[in-house]
């Protein structure tokens, strides 16, 4: 049984582990604000983007044969080559490759358990799956599935630098360029909210049709068609990937806030609940002491 003196020193350090948490807390809420606000900024843009390049899909239909195109993301590499009609329309994901975004970090409650949750089933629905995992937590769990990624980077900055999206693009571009693969999804937590987010997997490559792309929107295109995929393609998938990470940040620092709010209310809850203990033990200290005072005196008469 505890003494009074341990109980003291639990009081102690559950309070020092309520500051942490506190403190926490508020990081993370000031960080949630900015990226909320980066996420919620960028969501039309992606979206019209998504729009556009869904419905010129459902066009490519219209031209007869293989259309190359090239596309760069390195400024030291050769450009990629590849038939343009490749980068449209649907996809048995025989051969797919998953991108499974997490964090770096914990105490974020389930946040990264909820994606690696997901990225499984989908990996167990599809067992030619090739994984890239973005985010330390994906990697130590599949680590520890014994499931060896395709490549791996972690320590993405929130500050979300567009070299190093790029960069992240290209590789996977080259993936499905290549051949490796016939079809790319990404696994992320789309933010919502405050600290609401929704796990989503995104199929990214091949781009998807709208539908009624048919007889949907007309665009004229210029300078030329094939001017104009060679610029947007790129774009299209570099603000795809830039856009889940910038979800993924929000939803990340939604879900520490909350985890972080709750467990400050638990350490409240934990330090009455000890600071109870201790008066009880206080009072049952001095009453012992008082009934040995009037027994000693007692036994004197």
């Amino acid at each position: 049984m505890p003494t009074l003196k341990d109980i003291v020193a639990r009081i102690e350090t559950v309070a020092n582990i309520k500051k942490v948490t506190n403190a926490m807390q508020l990081v993370a809420a000031a960080k949630l604000t900015r990226a909320q606000e980066r996420a919620q900024a960028l969501r039309p843009y992606a979206q019209e983007l998504d729009g556009i390049l869904g419905t010129l899909a459902g066009l490519t239909g219209d031209v007869e044969g293989e259309t190359p195109m090239t596309m760069s993301f390195f400024e030291d590499e050769p450009e990629l080559e590849v038939i343009r009609e490749s980068l449209f329309g649907e996809t048995n994901a025989e051969r797919p490759a998953l991108v499974v975004i997490t964090s770096d970090r914990g105490l974020c409650g389930s946040f990264n358990a909820n994606l690696t949750r997901a990225a499984y089933a989908f990996m167990k629905k599809h067992p030619r799956t090739r994984l890239i995992t973005l985010g330390k937590k994906a990697f130590t769990y599949f680590k520890m599935m014994k499931v060896k990624p395709e490549f791996h980077r972690e320590g993405i900055s929130d500050k979300l630098d567009i070299g190093e999206i790029r960069e992240i693009t290209g590789r996977l571009i080259q993936l499905y360029v290549k051949g490796e693969v016939d079809s790319i999804f990404i696994v992320y937590a789309k933010f919502r909210k405050g600290t609401l987010s929704d796990v989503t997997t995104q199929q990214f490559l091949p781009i998807p049709p709208v539908e009624g792309a048919e007889g949907g929107d007309v665009y004229i295109l210029e300078p030329s068609r094939d001017q104009v995929f060679e610029t947007l393609i790129p774009l299209y998938a570099t603000t795809a990937i830039f856009s889940a990470f910038a979800d993924s940040f929000a939803s990340e620092y939604g879900a520490r806030m909350s985890a972080m709010q709750q467990a400050t209310k638990n350490a409240e809850e934990l330090v009455d609940h000890l600071t109870i203990t201790r008066n009880r033990m206080r009072q049952a200290a001095i009453t012992k002491e008082l009934a040995e005072i009037v027994g000693g005196a007692e036994a004197l008469k």
